[in-house]
Order: structure tokens, then C-alpha cells, then sequence
């Protein structure tokens, strides 16, 4: 159906997808096509079951009411995998990419022929007898790219230059899109969460590393090879830690959750305290603690605000495995953002997202859609 699709036909379905139901005139309207238009381009998808009358009416019109288009989400199911250094998460997702199942496995090993397994393993799990996937999409910290089925780098897990995307096709005989996690959680932010309504926005995600998503123009930025959005390293303090990479005073030696563990432990010779009992230490006012942690609150509110000068954001969604941090380092974060705005403008409205890992697979199955949609 979407391989013979034209641009103008794909434009009004993803409408609908995003934001319906709506009716026809509202469609036209935010499309600017006249009504013999949008009803030539709605007229196959409505004949293939893509396209459905939604309940209800819509504004009161002359002549016969009319009922708003919603997408038929149940005709397509889509399976969204994030791999992590010791883990892989996966969900099963519709064209809307609400969840309809999840699972998990631990990876004992990164050794290609171990993980693929894995994948099969879920894969197999999440698919509905009769009811095929319509891809699969992978999301990794990582170079990697939906157009491309080969991950470049992936230093967590150890992979240089793997075909991961042709290797798992082979194996699951489903059609694998990959993609960098990042990237792949801001594009089910722009169509399906925070970012829906807003053209240009960005996710700055706060775990192990730090990362950033870009949405400008209404459009998902990639950048040459997929390098964007590589905030980690930005020069906070020159004086501050040294990062894992011997960069000393960048963000991620501040902000990421194991350089804010390895400093209180180290600082108060508790080798054994958790990131959560840290964040626990500094929320009742220990010193060592409290001050960490404003460090990496503060840390990360100047990344905002470097990105925002940068991009010109209406929205900055804040998530990541650590961004539970935010609530006892609030203050500092929203001082640094404020400082480091360009005085010509005003902070940025932030929105802070709970985090959970099956919210990076359900944005590597998005990734999957979007490509399935845009592919010709």
C-alpha cells in the first residue's frame, strides 16, 4: 500500500495518524487541499482499510453531516527492540504505537550470534499467529541510521562496522530498520508524545551518557552519518572531573548517573552506595551529596540552554534511565538554564518525562513506521 503511495497521500495518512480523527474539511485545511483532492487522496486507503469513519460527527456543515477520518490502527503491527549493554527490551506495538505486549531478556554476552538469538527469541514472542509484522525496528546507543543497516559503532556494546539490520532480517525474514536510541525516543516523542503539536523540539535524555534528539521544521534531524545530537562531551568546567574519555569537566563527567555515583562514593569511601541512594544521600541534605548532585543539575541545565540557543526549541523534553535525578536537582537545573539562555531570550519550557525502557523500544517501532511510511 505505501510503496505505491504518493507524497500527497502519505502527508494526509500521517496527519490523520498524528493527530485524528479529524474531519475531512479539517484535513484540507491544515493541508491546504481543496475537497476533491483530499477526497482523491483518501480514497484508497479508505477502500484498503487503512482509513476509517470515526464515531460521531464532526461540525455542523450544509448538507450532509460529516463523520472525521481516523486511522485504522489494528491493520498493522509493528515490533520495537532497544538493546542495552546487558539487556534487550522489546514490544509489540500497532500503527498508532500503542503497546499491545512487551517482554525482555538479559544478555549474557555481546557476541553476534548471542544477541541475534535474543531476537529471534522475542520476535517469535511478540507475533501474532495470521498476523505478521510489518517490520522490526532496533534502537542502540550507537551510530546507526534507518537507512542504513549497518551499525557504524555501538562502544556499550562493542560493535564496529556489524550489519545488524541485514543480519536480523535473515533471521526473522521480517524487513529490520536500525537507528540510534536516542533519536529513535524523540521520534515517538514527535508523533506520538510531547512533541506532538510543537514543529521544532528537543529530548535531552540523562543515564549512563547524555544524549539529544532534534526536531526542527517538523522534521527529525539525522545529521551527516547520524552524528547528531552528541551533547555528552560539552565543556562544562575546566576544572571539574574527568569523564571515562579523559575529557575533564564535560557534561557527562557531571550529569550521568555512574560519574555522579563513582563521586559520592569515592568522596565518602562508601564503594557500595547505589545512583539511587545517592540521589537518596543528597535529597535529606548530605553535603558531599547535596553538592554533586547540584553540580550535575547544574550541568545539565547549561546543555539545555546550549541547545536551545543553538536550535531555537518551542519545547525541551527531559528522560533517560536517569532522569529521576531531576526532582532533587531541580533547582540548580532551572539556575544554569536561566543563566546560560541568551539574554535576548527566555528559558525554554522544559517537560520532564517519566522514563521506562520499553518507552526506547516502543521508539525503536516508530522508527520502523516512520521509515516504512517515507520508503519508496
Amino acid at each position: 500500500m505505501f510503496s505505491t503511495a504518493t507524497d500527497s497521500m502519505r502527508s494526509v495518512f500521517v496527519e490523520l495518524l498524528v493527530h485524528g480523527p479529524l474531519s475531512r474539511a479539517e484535513v484540507a485545511r491544515r493541508l491546504a487541499l481543496s475537497p476533491s483532492a483530499l477526497t482523491k487522496l483518501t480514497r484508497p486507503f479508505i477502500e484498503a482499510g487503512y482509513l476509517l469513519e470515526a464515531a460521531g460527527e464532526g461540525p455542523a456543515t450544509v448538507g450532509r453531516p460529516s463523520r472525521p477520518l481516523q486511522v485504522d490502527a489494528s491493520r498493522m503491527s509493528f515490533a520495537g527492540i532497544k538493546l542495552t549493554a546487558d539487556e534487550l527490551f522489546a514490544v509489540r506495538t500497532d500503527l498508532a504505537a500503542q503497546v499491545q505486549r512487551e517482554t525482555s531478556r538479559p544478555l549474557a554476552g555481546h557476541e553476534i550470534g548471542h544477541v541475534l538469538g535474543q531476537i529471534a527469541e522475542v520476535v517469535d514472542e511478540l507475533t501474532v499467529p495470521g498476523r505478521p509484522l510489518s517490520a522490526v525496528g532496533i534502537s542502540l546507543a550507537g551510530t546507526a541510521t534507518p537507512g542504513d543497516p549497518v551499525v557504524h559503532t555501538s562502544p556499550f556494546l562493542g560493535w564496529s562496522q556489524l550489519p545488524l539490520a541485514t543480519l536480523v532480517e535473515q533471521a526473522v525474514s521480517v524487513p529490520t530498520v536500525l537507528d540510534n536510541d536516542v533519536r529513535a525516543l524523540t521520534a515517538v516523542q514527535q508523533w506520538f508524545g510531547e512533541g506532538v503539536g510543537h514543529s521544532s523540539f528537543a529530548l535531552v535524555t540523562v543515564g549512563a551518557g547524555l544524549g539529544c534528539g532534534l526536531v526542527l521544521g517538523d522534521r527529525l534531524v539525522t545529521g551527516q552519518s547520524g552524528a547528531t545530537g552528541l551533547v555528552g562531551h560539552l565543556r562544562i568546567d575546566d576544572r571539574g572531573p574527568m569523564c571515562e574519555r579523559g575529557h575533564r569537566g564535560c557534561a557527562r563527567a557531571y550529569a550521568s548517573s555512574p560519574s555522579i555515583r563513582r563521586s559520592i562514593a569515592a568522596t565518602l569511601d562508601r564503594p557500595e552506595l547505589t545512583f539511587d541512594d545517592c540521589l537518596a544521600l543528597a535529597a535529606d541534605g548530605h553535603p558531599v551529596a547535596r553538592r554533586v548532585l547540584d553540580e550535575a543539575g547544574a550541568a545539565l541545565g547549561q546543555v539545555v540552554a546550549t541547545v536551545a540557543n543553538l536550535t531555537g526549541p518551542e519545547l525541551v523534553v527531559l528522560s533517560g534511565e536517569s532522569v529521576h535525578m531531576y526532582d532533587v536537582c531541580a533547582q540548580a537545573f532551572h539556575t544554569a538554564l536561566a543563566g546560560h539562555t541568551h539574554w535576548t531570550s527566555t528559558p525554554v519550557r522544559v517537560a520532564v518525562k517519566p522514563f521506562a525502557f520499553n518507552e526506547w523500544a516502543r521508539g525503536a517501532a516508530v522508527t520502523a513506521l516512520q521509515h516504512l511510511l517515507s520508503h519508496r
